[in-house]
C-alpha cells in the first residue's frame, strides 16, 4: 500500500497531479472504458467473447476488442527522458511538459484508478489519466492490472504500508512536437510520476508502469525482475530473464516442456513478464493479474483465444456468417498482442524467492546451458545479458534489428542506477540462489552456427530443477562449468554439437565477445559512473585466461 496523502515533492509530480483536477477530467470505470471503447471510431468489435468479463463488472456478453495502431506497433526507447539526467535541459522539458498539460487539459478527459501488484506484501496504487479518445488503451491498462474496484481494494487496504506516493501517469496520444516525431516520454522515477506523450502502443502504459513499480520496489530491498518465474512440483522457483524473443514465455508458460515434465512434476507459473522479490521476506511477487503476449502463434481456432480479454494489432477477417474473427500470426504487422488470462495454466501471484536464476541470452559463443560458479561473476553475466532485439517489439532501425546487444538483467525498462540491480542481484546471490546462462538461440562461430531449438532449452530446465545435471569446470571460461552428461540427459549427439572446442578460430570470437561485455561495463563504470570493478572484473580475469590460451609465453 503506498502513502497516498503526500506532498507532490516535485515540480514534475506537481504538474502531472494538478492535471487530474481540471474540470475536463472525470473519474472512470471499467465498464464505463468498454462502453466508450465500443463507440471508438477506430476500434473493431469482434465476434470473440471476453473471458469472463463479469469479474470485471461487464455485461456476460462482452467481446474482445482490437485496437490497430499505425506506422509504429511497439515501443519507442529513444522517446523516453529520465529527469534524472536531463541537467540543464530541465527547465526546457519542464516547459515542454506544463505546455502538453495545458492543452490535454482542453478536451474531455478519464481518471482511472488500478493497483500494481498481487500480494499484500507489495501494493501500490497507480492513477491514470489519459483523453476521453483513449478508452481502449485505457481498458487495456486497467485489464493488464488490477482496476480500482472490489475484491482487488479489499486485498489493497490490508496490504503493507510503503512509504511510497501513488504512481501517477499521463498519457496523450495526440501530443505532437516537431522536435519530437517520435514522442516524448519524461519520468520521475524518484517522485513515481510519467508522462507519455505522442504515443499510441499500449506497450508505453504498461511498461512506463512497470518501471516505475520496479523502481519502488528496489527502494523496498526488493529485486526488480524483468522475467519469468515458475514452480516446478515442489522444487525451488526457476526464474528466467530475457528480452521478449529470448523465449522467456515459452520456458516460463510451459505445462509440460515439450513431453519433458513427469505427470507429478506439475507446474505452477507465477507470471512471465514481471515481479520483485522480496530479500527481506523471502516473497517473489508478481505485478500483474494477466498477460500481454504476442500473438504470432495464434492460429484461427486456437484454443488460447477462449482466455483473451483485448486484442492489439491483429488482423481481423469476416467469415461467410458474417462474424468478425481474430487473425494472428503477425498477419498485419510484427508484434501483435492480447491480453489474455493466466487461468491458460495452474498459477500463483507468489512463492518464495527462487533457488535458480537463468540469464536467458542470445550469445552464439556460449554453449546452451553453463553454471556460473562465483556471486560476483553470475552479476556480470547478468549486466552484460547479450541478445538480439526481438523483430517488430521495439520502434528501432531494421538494420539494428541483426546486432547482438548488451542488456542488463534483460530490462530496457530500468530507469533506477544499474549499479542498484547489480548490489541486489548479489544480495540474491549471496542468500544461495544458484546461477545458469542459458544460449537459446545457435552455438558457434557467425559462420557455423549450430541452432538451438526450443524443446532442447525446455528439457535443459527440466533437468535443472531436477538437479540431475553434472557439471565440469570450462577451462576457456574461468567460473563458468559445462554439462558432464550432456549426452546421457540431451541426446547422444549434445557434447558434438555444443561442447567448446578449443580450436584458436572459436576461441577468438569467445575472446571477443567476452571484451565486448568488458567494453561495455567499463563504460558504465568509468564514464556514467554505474557500475563497479566488483563486477567487471571476473569477465576481465575469464578473457585473461583466453589470451594466455592464444598467446602462450
Amino acid at each position: 500500500m503506498a502513502s497516498v496523502h503526500k506532498l507532490p515533492g516535485s515540480n514534475w509530480r506537481a504538474i502531472i497531479e494538478s492535471a487530474l483536477f481540471a474540470n475536463s477530467v472525470a473519474k472512470t470505470s471499467v465498464k464505463q472504458l468498454y462502453e466508450y471503447a465500443i463507440e471508438q471510431p477506430e476500434i473493431i468489435v469482434t465476434n470473440e467473447p471476453m473471458y469472463k468479463p463479469e469479474a470485471y463488472g461487464l455485461p456476460s456478453d462482452a467481446k474482445v476488442l482490437v485496437s490497430n495502431d499505425g506506422r509504429i506497433v511497439g515501443r519507442t526507447a529513444k522517446a523516453r527522458r529520465l529527469v534524472r539526467e536531463m541537467g540543464k535541459e530541465k527547465d526546457k522539458y519542464l516547459a515542454i511538459l506544463r505546455e502538453a498539460v495545458y492543452h490535454f487539459n482542453k478536451k474531455p478527459a478519464l481518471w482511472l484508478e488500478g493497483i500494481v501488484g498481487l500480494h499484500t506484501d507489495f501494493m501500490v496504487k497507480a492513477h491514470l489519466l489519459s483523453p476521453k479518445t483513449d478508452a481502449k488503451n485505457m481498458l487495456d491498462w486497467a485489464l493488464n492490472f488490477t482496476p480500482w474496484m472490489e475484491p482487488w481494494v479489499a486485498t489493497y487496504n490490508q496490504s503493507r504500508v510503503l512509504d511510497e506516493p501513488d504512481i501517477i501517469m499521463i498519457a496523450d496520444p495526440d501530443w505532437s512536437n516537431p522536435e519530437y516525431p517520435d514522442g516524448l516520454i519524461i519520468v520521475d522515477e524518484m517522485h513515481n510520476c510519467i508522462a507519455v506523450l505522442g504515443l499510441r502502443y499500449f506497450g508505453e502504459r504498461k511498461k512506463g508502469t512497470l518501471t516505475l513499480a520496479w523502481t519502488i520496489g528496489v527502494r523496498q530491498n526488493m529485486v526488480a525482475c524483468h522475467g519469468g518465474i515458475k514452480k516446478i512440483a515442489d522444487k525451488p522457483p526457476i526464474a528466467v530473464f530475457g528480452l521478449s524473443g529470448s523465449g522467456k514465455s515459452s520456458i516460463t508458460n510451459s505445462h509440460d516442456h515439450e513431453g519433458s515434465l513427469r505427470e507429478d512434476e506439475i507446474v505452477t507459473v507465477i507470471h512471465d513478464d514481471a515481479f520483485l522479490i522480496d530479500l527481506e521476506h523471502n516473497f517473489s511477487v508478481a505485478l500483474e493479474p494477466n498477460l500481454f503476449d504476442k500473438t504470432d502463434a495464434v492460429r484461427p481456432n486456437d484454443a488460447q483465444l477462449k482466455y483473451f480479454y483485448t486484442a492489439q494489432n491483429m488482423a481481423i477477417t469476416m467469415t461467410p456468417d458474417g462474424q468478425k474473427r481474430l487473425i494472428g500470426q503477425d498477419m498485419r504487422n510484427n508484434n501483435g498482442r492480447c491480453i489474455k488470462s493466466r487461468d491458460m495454466f495452474r498459477h500463483s501471484n507468489f512463492c518464495e524467492r527462487p533457488g535458480s536464476v537463468v540469464w536467458l541470452q542470445k550469445d552464439p559463443s556460449l554453449p546452451p546451458i553453463t553454471r556460473i560458479d562465483g556471486n560476483r561473476l553470475a552479476v556480470s553475466m547478468g549486466a552484460s545479458l547479450s541478445t538480439m532485439r526481438a523483430k517488430g517489439v521495439e520502434n528501432v532501425d531494421v538494420k539494428e534489428l541483426s546486432k547482438l546487444v548488451i542488456e542488463p538483467f534483460a530490462n530496457p525498462f530500468r530507469v533506477h542506477p544499474l549499479l542498484w540491480d547489480c548490489q541486489q542481484f548479489m544480495l540474491l546471490f549471496k542468500m544461495g540462489t544458484e546461477c545458469y546462462v542459458m544460449n537459446t538461440h545457435a552455438f558457434g562461430t557467425p559462420d557455423n552456427l549450430t541452432d538451438i531449438p526450443k524443446e532442447l532449452s525446455l528439457k535443459i530446465v527440466t533437468e535443472l530443477a531436477r538437479g540431475n545435471i553434472k557439471w565440469k569446470n570450462w577451462k576457456s571460461f574461468e567460473g563458468l562449468s559445462l554439462p558432464e552428461n550432456g549426452n546421457v540427459l540431451f541426446g547422444g549427439d549434445f557434447n558434438a554439437k555444443y561442447e567448446p572446442t578449443e580450436e584458436k578460430k572459436y576461441l577468438s570470437y569467445l575472446r571477443d565477445r567476452m571484451q565486448d561485455r568488458i567494453t561495455y561495463l567499463s563504460r558504465k563504470r568509468d564514464i556514467e559512473q554505474d557500475m563497479d570493478s566488483a563486477f567487471v572484473d571476473p569477465i576481465v580475469k575469464a578473457r585473461t585466461t583466453i589470451d594466455e590460451i592464444l598467446s602462450p609465453i
